[in-house]
């Protein structure tokens, strides 16, 4: 199996997870706090979107969503309703850029994945290291938007096997 074909596997079971645990939530809902130093929904999502954007670029494809409110999921988290991302269009393009991303990651070449591209945390790596990293940051934030959805008093999304849905 090629890494494009793992990547891509990564990037949909991320995203059948995402669309689970984003199921319902309201605007509302998505600012619920987890405690003093955890990051709401609203949060987790905008920050996922940030990097999402830069995961499409390493992967060919226009971002996600470029959306001045996406400013608010830098480092400090959304306490303020006033700073809150809009949810729904938040979740959508997030959702929504499933198919151009597992497809993009897919059809890359080997030479694609070879290539030399800047570290975010400095230095240089491989197209295909950083889009494996990166797939793990996303699914890292899609467990902790599971967690803030029962806390915000929805009900958990993912079962285990024999687990009713």
């Amino acid at each position: 199996m090629k890494v494009q074909d793992v990547l891509a596997k990564q990037f949909a079971v991320m995203y059948a997870t995402a669309t689970l645990n984003l199921e319902g939530f309201t605007q509302e809902q998505s600012l619920v706090q987890p405690g003093p130093e955890g990051n709401c929904a609203n949060w987790i999502l905008g920050h996922m979107v940030n990097v999402h954007n830069g995961v499409m670029k390493l992967a060919g494809e226009a971002p996600v969503w470029e959306n001045e409110q996406l400013a608010q999921a830098g480092w400090n988290p959304i306490t303020d309703p006033s700073r809150a991302i809009e949810w729904n269009s938040l979740r959508e393009r997030f959702l929504g850029s499933r198919e151009r991303c597992v497809d993009a990651v897919r059809k890359m070449s080997d030479a694609a994945m070879a290539d030399t591209v800047p570290d975010p945390f400095g230095g240089n790596t491989t197209r295909g290291e950083l889009l494996s990293r990166l797939s793990y940051h996303q699914a890292y934030h899609v467990g902790q938007l599971g967690v803030v959805r029962r806390i915000a008093g929805l009900e958990g999304k993912v079962k285990g096997p024999g687990q009713s849905k």
